[in-house]
Order: C-alpha cells, then structure tokens, then sequence
C-alpha cells in the first residue's frame, strides 16, 4: 500500500511538473511576443512623428501612409504575430484634450496605447495598436486543460484501482497465512465485481480441504490416543503382575522350604528390570502420545487489546448474524498487552465455537478487563450448563461433556486452548451459573 501512494504521488508530482514547465514556456513565448510588439511599435510611432513633423493633413493619412501601405512591409521585417492588425491615430487640439468620438477604446484586450510626440517633447497625439491574441495562448489554456483533465483522471482512475483492486487484496493476502496457522476462518465472500473471483473461490477450497484434512488428522489422533491408551493399560497390569512374581521368586516365596536360590533370583532380577523397562516405555507411550496431538510455540510480542475486538468482530459478526446469535463486547480503555496475539486469538477462537455450538444461540457476550493481576478475557454464552461433577474433567484431551450429543467435536479444543494459556504464562478455568457458561482467560501483566 506505501509503495503504491509513493507512485500516485510520483504520478501527481510529474504532472504538476509538467503544468509548471507548460505554463514557464509559455510566458518565455509570451514576454518574447511582447517584446518584438514593443519593437514594432516603437518603430511606427516614430515613423508617425515623423511624418507629423513633415505635416500631414489628417489622422488617416498618417493611418494611410505609415501603416495601411506599409503593412506587408511591416510584417515581412516583423513577422505577421508581432505587427499589429490596425493602427488608430488620434491628434489633440491646442488644449491638449482629444475629440469627442474618436473611437480609441482605453483598456481593451489586445490593444496597446502610445503618445506621439513633437519636436518640443510635448504630447501631441494618441496611436492606438489593436493586435489579435495570439495562437500560442489558447495552445497554452489548452494544454493547460489537457494536463489538469489527465491527472484528475489519473486521480479517479487511481482511487479506483485503490479501492477495487489494492485495498481488497490487501484484506487477503493475510488470508493464506491464517489457514497456515490453523485459524480457519469463515469464507471469503465473493461479489459479481470483484477482480479475485478465482482467487476467492480458490482460497474457499483451500479452506475446505485444510479443514477436513485437520478434522481427518485430530481423528486419527484420537484414534491413535485411544488404542495406545488401551494397550497401555493391557501391558501395564501384567507388568506389575510380572514385577511381584519376579521378587517371590527372588525372595524364595515359591520354594517349599523357603530357601532362596542364587540363579533363581538373579534370573529374578533381570525379569524385573525388564519389567521396569516395559513401565519406562508405556509411560513414553503415553506422553509422547498426548504431546503429538499439539504442537505450538509462542512468540510474545507488545499488543494493543483492541486488536483482538478487531479481529472478533471482523471474523464473527457475520457467523453471529447468520446464527442470530445477540453479540457484543464490554471493554474499557485499550491497554497494551504482551503475549502472543495469534495464540490469544486461537484461543478465543475455540471458545466462541464452543460458545455457539454449546449454547442456546440466544446471547455471547466478550468481556475484556485489566486488573492488577492481569488481564482477564472471557466468553459468557447461555444456555443449557454441564453438570458440576464433569467440570474437572473439560480441558483433559478427548473428554467431551453430556452435553456433546449430536454434535460434532474430536474433544481436543478445550484441552489445546488450556496448554496455549499455560504456554502464554496464563490460564483457562470454567465457571458456571444460573443458565450460563463462562470460560475465563487469564495473561499475565
């Protein structure tokens, strides 16, 4: 986005640059015309005195003799753009003051008004020169209205492009990166306009594929989980079976007259220890087991708290809606929080699932506090409670509650969202109520 306002401006700037040089040329060309007009001029007034001081009859002789025939000559020294198109002349009484009617018209666009002079340096007349505007000035305005009318296109073209193409691509390029995360988040939505159809129905895919092959993989877990479970109890029995008959042997328990045989008990005691290492290899069954089902390594960093009202809203709102699920959050203030944000919104992720598929789709509320313990985040949804006998059992992995019937679930959310919390240095606890459920999640300052 930076990259693309620093070329609009790049743009921007070339065009006023290239106003700028337009409008200097064209005053060089200007003050260049004015100048030869000066010249032209000052070369017809004094042909005028001359011929004044010579005594010429009347106004249109001097008009007749100096610049009526002498035109073509004028123009061909000049050139046509510095001579004027009429010259009106204008002799003054013995008072000085001109006649009445004399057609000179002060001020008029394109006409240039000079005195002529006597021998004495006294004022003894008016020439008028009328001159046409020149070609160059409506060239000017007119590249000057070409190059406004290009960035002002330029300028809508590129809001267009902005917000058409820049500003949705930028809403999805964090997309792939989230799906990577596990952070499945609910559909792009795709419009007739839109320039990324492809792409979103594409990412859509993707979504669903990742989706199911997570679903496919926590029950392969699960599946795994529960037959080593299973095999564990079925070795673990018999070997501390194996382990006391071992030491009867060894003790001489067996013997009739209860005397203990040497190769008997080191025979003994090489079963045991073999039955210990069995127990060794059952317990690394059991722990590598559960630590297969979740992996994650945080990275703390500095956050605001209304970054997590951001993404909430912006992943929920419409789930919510579709649900008609009454949502909203209560926060004060917007405090800095250090942890890591993606396992807070993992987190927070899970418990709003369980939020809408536990509840009674009638009310979610996110409830965001600072104390001076810490900070507090919870989800408070209504609806039916588990009873008190199976709270201690909701964050141990692949437990589901009564109230998980016909509903789809693998029993590993509650337990992954408790080990992040514990990761992060906080904690995820459950509490009941009067109708309603509210998992509470703690971060320390």
């Amino acid at each position: 986005m930076r990259s693309y306002v620093f070329r609009f401006l790049c743009v921007m700037a070339f065009f006023a640059l290239l106003l700028a040089a337009v409008n200097h040329l064209g005053k060089r060309i200007t003050d260049k015309g004015q100048s030869e007009r000066n010249v032209v001029t000052d070369r017809i007034n004094a042909e005028l005195e001359r011929r004044l001081e010579s005594g010429a009859a009347s106004t249109e002789e001097l008009r007749e003799e100096v610049f009526l025939s002498r035109r073509s000559e004028w123009e061909a020294l000049y050139g046509k753009e510095a001579c004027p198109e009429d010259v009106r002349v204008v002799l003054l009484d013995t008072s000085g003051n001109a006649p009445e009617g004399n057609g000179l018209a002060y001020g008029e666009e394109g006409t240039k008004i000079r005195g002529i002079y006597g021998k004495d340096g006294s004022l003894v007349g008016i020439a008028a020169y009328h001159f046409s505007d020149p070609a160059y000035e409506k060239l000017k305005l007119l590249m000057n209205a070409g190059i406004l009318a290009a960035a002002i296109l330029t300028l809508i073209y590129s809001l267009w492009i902005c917000g058409k193409v820049i500003i949705p691509f930028n809403r999805l390029s964090d997309y792939p990166e989230r799906l990577s995360r596990g952070e499945m988040t609910e559909k792009l939505p795709a419009k007739k306009d839109d320039f990324f159809g492809r792409y979103v129905w594409g990412m859509n895919m993707l979504s669903d594929k990742l989706e199911n092959d997570r679903k496919t993989l926590r029950k392969m877990n699960s599946d795994h989980q529960k037959l080593v479970t299973t095999l564990v109890h079925g070795i673990k029995t018999p070997a501390v079976n194996i382990k006391l008959m071992a030491e009867a042997i060894a003790t001489g328990l067996y013997d009739p007259e209860g005397r203990i045989n040497e190769k008997d008990a080191e025979l003994a005691r090489k079963i045991e220890g073999k039955a210990d290492e069995i127990e060794r290899l059952v317990a690394a069954a059991v722990d590598e087991t559960n630590t297969a089902i979740f992996e994650y390594d945080p990275e703390a960093k500095a956050f605001y708290r209304d970054e997590i009202k951001k993404f909430i809203e912006e992943e929920y709102s419409n789930a919510f809606k579709l649900a008609r699920i009454s949502f909203r959050v209560e926060a004060e203030g917007n405090p800095l929080i250090n942890s890591d944000l993606n396992g807070v919104r993992r987190i927070l992720r899970q418990i709003l699932d369980n939020a809408i598929k536990y509840g009674d789709g009638k009310n979610v509320v996110l409830k965001m506090e600072k104390r001076e313990e810490g900070h507090f985040i919870s989800v408070v949804n209504s609806g039916e409670t588990l009873p008190d006998t199976e709270l201690p059992f909701v964050f141990n992995s692949l437990w589901r509650g009564s109230n998980s019937k016909n509903v789809n679930g693998s029993g590993v959310g509650l337990y992954e969202a408790r080990l992040i919390a514990g990761k992060l240095g906080g904690d995820l606890r459950m509490k009941t109520g009067d109708h309603e459920t509210e998992l509470v999640l703690f971060l320390p300052l």
